[in-house]
């Protein structure tokens, strides 16, 4: 799972693809820090391709409906996923405002 939404950024170029670049989860405080990277496409994230630009969210693990301790890395990825979606969703304001998951 990743977010799609075309964002053009300041030096001209179109990231499309959104995927998490890394994640930790951070248990003494009950949050994920979580990095999702921009890419030119699916293609270019699955080839290995360094991200256009990152994105930095810290995520509450109130906020994902599931236990990371006990929770698959899927489970936690999907979570955050869907997390990520309804802040920028929620925010009229921000580049990835109408952001779908791919």
């Amino acid at each position: 799972m990743a977010l799609s939404k075309t964002v053009t950024l300041g030096n001209g170029t179109s990231a499309t693809y959104w995927a998490i670049a890394s994640m930790q989860y951070v248990p003494a405080v009950g949050t994920w820090n979580v990095y999702l990277g921009g890419y030119v496409s699916s293609d270019t994230y699955a080839a290995g391709k360094d991200p256009l630009s990152t994105r930095y969210f810290v995520v509450q693990k109130t906020a994902l409906g599931v236990t990371p301790e006990t929770s698959t890395v899927t489970q936690n990825e999907e979570a955050i996923y869907a997390a990520i979606l309804t802040v920028v969703n929620g925010d009229t304001s921000d580049t990835l405002n109408g952001a779908v998951s791919a």
